[in-house]
């Protein structure tokens, strides 16, 4: 089946092309090298052009967007300059599993642009910058291919694992004058059929179960698709396992009486008695292993994007006793159809009887958790905790949290009660800055660009209302690497609600400890902290949000922060962005640092 698309310029039929995609937004930072595509936005809707001030946040939020909506993120940036900025950006989606497309214009020295721009910026082949963090490159050499380009762009993105794309677009092509109706082939890219183990593995793995005492699930990334969380509370009922969380995304709801809380995100922790440990989608840094016996399932065979902070070279290639490279979500299906059916009379007592253990655990783990939190709200201490239980005070099932803070994230996750898939995203890259834009990504994947008319020579829509709120916790260094204004301004700029709560306690606080263990400690011996700390002056975020246009509030007691979330989050969800500054103590003391 084919259609004929109306191309004025090679940039027109690329627009038309992404709107035959069904692609709602493009993220984006302007540069001269992408003119003919913006000019061909103006008559072609969708997508919907999403100015970032930053290249960097531009492919974050394009980030956010796919992760949220499980659709295919598209940025466009511009030549060199553009894709060096927005590298660190590639490197966070890769570890989050984001199916992204990320194009750039390009120059090529000597071909001359049609309109008589001049040509510059050049850089033989673009993809160098990012190739250890893509899955597919292309250069886009002859309009021709065009379509085809797009095909393996989306399919690559969104085939598993998941990952980004880079595609280079010649200025010299977008310019070029077609004026014609060129007839593309339009195809539904086929999902891939899910890779799944055979039906004696699948017993294999049954039988290991059934013949463990304290089995137990660590789950890290299988949480990116909802599906996955539905598959996975029916496997772990069915056999009475409890799940353990490397918290990057929500894996298993936390009401659940099976839920036994978080583990260490850079050095996962198992309980002692652990005789049976099942992974999903989790990778170690070298040269951790676990000593139980494993069972692992994994998307990514030598599990290189599922773990934290684990660069291009992945983990650890950790024993297992079963390896299943699978799609998960289908395979714990099929395990969950198959304990149903094998389960019988001693086995099912032994299951029952652990999954009470198991419910009791639960319970008495987070009686303690909420004691905690509701004690340092009474007792008015700005702390995680406090902060925690003012957030889940709010919260409920139209709520998203993007979830950069570092400090005080054990409190946080702890104390906010999360149930629903798709409502948490944080960064297993481990890099500052990435959640910053992710989060108005996140908060556009709730949203269309609809009601779009022709006005005769442009044409005109609007974005939907939001059906979500955005809540983003970062911390001051994080907001300062993600570049808080660009964002801010993006939000302000479309009537994106996203609340950002900054926890400023004045310093790269994760930072200290390396410092403090330190060979010779002389940092640690001289109290010298000038090497993290964010003082004199301490940065004012509210009065950054002030001149983004986006209400803002600057708060040191828990009074002020639960006063100030809830005009926020009504704002956030009708479209109205705002800024929480949570000034801290320094995390460092209040000793000034020795700066010489």
């Amino acid at each position: 089946m084919s259609q004929k698309i109306e191309a004025k310029t090679g940039g027109h039929l690329f627009l038309n092309l992404l709107n035959l995609r069904g692609v709602e937004f493009v993220f984006g930072t302007t540069g001269a090298g992408m003119a003919d595509i913006q000019d061909a936005m103006v008559v072609v809707k969708p997508p919907k052009w999403i100015q970032g001030l930053h290249e960097f946040v531009s492919v974050a939020a394009a980030t956010g967007y796919a992760l949220a909506s499980q659709k295919v993120g598209v940025a466009l940036i511009d030549r060199v300059v553009g894709t060096q900025n927005a590298v660190g950006a590639f490197y966070g989606a890769y570890m989050n599993m984001a199916p992204i497309v990320v194009f750039a214009s390009e120059n090529v020295p000597g071909v001359s642009i049609p309109t008589g721009e001049p040509e510059y910026h050049y850089y033989t082949e673009l993809s160098h910058f990012v190739r250890p963090w893509i899955k597919w490159r292309s250069k886009l050499e002859s309009l021709e291919t065009l379509a085809c380009d797009l095909d393996k762009a989306f399919y690559s993105a969104q085939s598993e694992p998941p990952s980004p794309v880079f595609v280079s677009l010649r200025q010299d092509l977008m310019a070029k004058p077609l004026d014609a109706k060129i007839e593309v082939a339009r195809r539904d890219l086929p999902p891939h059929a899910p890779r799944l183990p055979d039906d004696g593995t699948l017993r294999k793995i049954a039988d290991e179960i059934l013949s463990s005492s304290h089995p137990f699930i660590l789950a890290s990334h299988a949480g990116r698709k909802a599906e996955a969380v539905h598959a996975l509370l029916d496997f772990a009922h069915t056999f009475g396992i409890p799940v353990i969380e490397r918290r990057v995304f929500l894996n298993y709801p936390m009401n659940d009486q099976l839920h036994l809380g978080f583990t260490n995100s850079i050095r996962p922790e198992v309980p002692k008695e652990c005789d049976l440990l099942l992974t999903l989608e989790v990778g170690v840094l070298p040269p951790q292993t676990f000593e139980q016996q494993v069972i692992d399932f994994s998307t990514d065979s030598l599990h290189v994007q599922d773990v934290y902070e684990g660069g291009d070279y992945g983990s650890t290639l950790y024993g297992a006793k079963i390896r299943c490279v699978c799609d998960v979500s289908p395979t714990l299906k099929k395990l969950a159809k198959l304990g149903k059916e094998v389960v019988k009379g001693a086995d099912l007592s032994v299951i029952t009887e652990r999954s009470a253990k198991v419910e009791q655990l639960h319970r008495e783990l987070y009686e303690e958790w909420r004691n905690k939190a509701r004690q340092s709200y009474e007792e008015e201490r700005l702390d995680g905790w406090s902060i925690g239980y003012v957030l889940n005070k709010f919260w409920n099932g139209e709520t998203t949290w993007v979830n950069a803070a570092i400090t005080l994230r054990d409190a946080l996750l702890r104390s906010i009660e999360l149930n629903t898939p798709g409502t948490y995203f944080g960064n297993p890259s481990g890099h500052l800055g990435l959640c910053i834009g992710m989060a108005y990504g996140v908060a556009l994947a709730h949203r269309e660009y609809t009601d779009v008319k022709d006005m005769g020579g442009y044409k005109l829509g609007k974005i939907s209302p939001a059906r979500h709120a955005v809540v983003c916790t970062t911390g001051d260094g994080d907001a300062i690497f993600g570049n808080l204004p660009s964002a801010l301004w993006t939000c302000a700029h479309y009537g994106i609600g996203v609340v950002y709560v900054v926890l400023n306690n004045a310093c790269w606080g994760i930072e200290w400890a390396p410092i403090e263990r330190s060979t010779q400690h002389w940092a640690k011996n001289a109290g010298d902290f000038e090497f993290l700390d964010l003082d004199n002056p301490r940065i004012d975020f509210s009065k950054i949000g002030e001149s983004m246009g986006v209400r803002s509030y600057r708060v040191s007691d828990v009074s002020q922060f639960e006063r100030a979330f809830s005009q926020a989050l009504e704002g956030a969800r009708n479209d109205r962005p705002s800024l929480i500054e949570v000034v801290l103590p320094k995390f460092t003391g209040e000793k000034p640092s020795v700066v010489p």
